[in-house]
């Protein structure tokens, strides 16, 4: 995988000298000659994150599907990082869901996943509809659920002492329908059985906020094969 896409797509302006950065609202605009060098590439990101024992992504369950918008960050050795999102319309609006964002190690603590939380946000229109927006995500993995519900204004389910908001539960059942037919929420936990029993969270030694919703997941879901589906109001 070399560092950029080539000539027939256009990176965008970001942060960094060093990296090149792709953004795709609709991910089905990757050419498909383009495709499974980069589902190659995303899934061997995640095979050093997690404990992988099949890809992640594959024909059947492509993130280059319509459905999906991607941003994809190069380094000079190659992919570096990426992230999937959906938006969608739900009865109480727009709504945004992270479907899945990976950075590798050597490249963790620059700033990417605040990068790609922002660049989603700005390519979804959250701006456009005022304070805040429904934004979800669906992980196992505390330093992420941290990270995205630290831009939000409540969150369901509410891991570190919150009121619970009937509406984000709603929302949340909602998106889970929507996204994942067929799949089983349990309440009020919102917690998804076996959502990762094809990948295994590497465990780590947590700081601050991560740390407390690590002793939270690991009394509501000690199964690392079980992940929590969140929804909050994220401040745009």
């Amino acid at each position: 995988m070399t560092r950029n896409l080539g000539s027939r797509y256009q990176a965008i302006k970001s942060p960094w000298t060093d990296y090149a950065v792709y953004s795709f609202p609709d991910a089905s605009s990757v050419a498909a000659s383009d495709r499974q060098p980069l589902m190659d590439a995303m899934n061997g990101i995640i095979a050093v994150n997690w404990k992988a024992s099949e890809p992640h992504w594959t024909a059947d369950a492509s993130p280059f599907d319509s459905k999906f918008s991607l941003i994809l960050v190069f380094s000079s050795s190659g992919l570096a990082a990426f992230s999937v999102y959906r938006v969608l319309n739900i009865s109480s609006g727009l709504a945004i869901y992270r479907s899945g964002t990976e950075v590798l190690p050597a490249h963790q603590g620059r700033g990417l996943y605040g990068f790609f939380t922002s660049e989603v946000l700005r390519c979804s229109g959250a701006a456009e509809k005022g304070d805040s927006v429904l934004y979800g995500w669906r992980t196992r993995n505390p330093i992420v659920w941290a990270a995205n519900a630290k831009i939000c204004e409540k969150v369901t389910p509410s891991l570190l002492g919150d009121t619970q908001d009937p509406a984000l539960q709603a929302a949340c059942i909602e998106m889970c329908s929507s996204l994942y037919p067929g799949k089983l929420l349990e309440l009020p936990g919102m917690i998804m059985r076996g959502a990762y029993g094809h990948i295994k969270h590497h465990r780590q030694n947590y700081h601050g906020a991560a740390s407390l919703v690590d002793a939270a997941m690991s009394r509501v879901i000690p199964d690392t094969a079980d992940a929590l589906f969140s929804v909050g109001y994220a401040r745009v």
